[in-house]
C-alpha cells in the first residue's frame, strides 16, 4: 500500500484534462497516486473505467493466466 501523498494537484490536472466528474473522480484520485508514486500499472475489474488515461498499464485479472 501507498502512503497518502499531496495529490490535489495531479487530481486536478486529470479531471481538467479528462473532464472527469462525479463517481468517476474517484478512479481519477487512483491514477493521481499512481503518477505520484511512479506506479504506472493498476489491477481491476473495471477496465473501461481507467482508458481514458494515458501513461498507465490497465490489467484485468481475468485476463492473467
Amino acid at each position: 500500500m501507498l502512503p497518502e501523498a499531496p495529490l490535489q494537484s495531479e487530481w486536478e490536472q486529470l479531471v481538467t484534462t479528462y473532464r472527469v466528474s462525479g463517481k468517476n473522480s474517484h478512479d481519477a484520485r487512483l491514477v493521481a497516486a499512481m503518477m505520484v508514486h511512479g506506479t504506472m500499472s493498476i489491477l481491476t475489474f473495471n477496465v473501461q473505467d481507467f482508458t481514458r488515461y494515458a501513461g498507465i498499464t490497465i490489467l484485468d485479472p481475468r485476463m492473467i493466466v
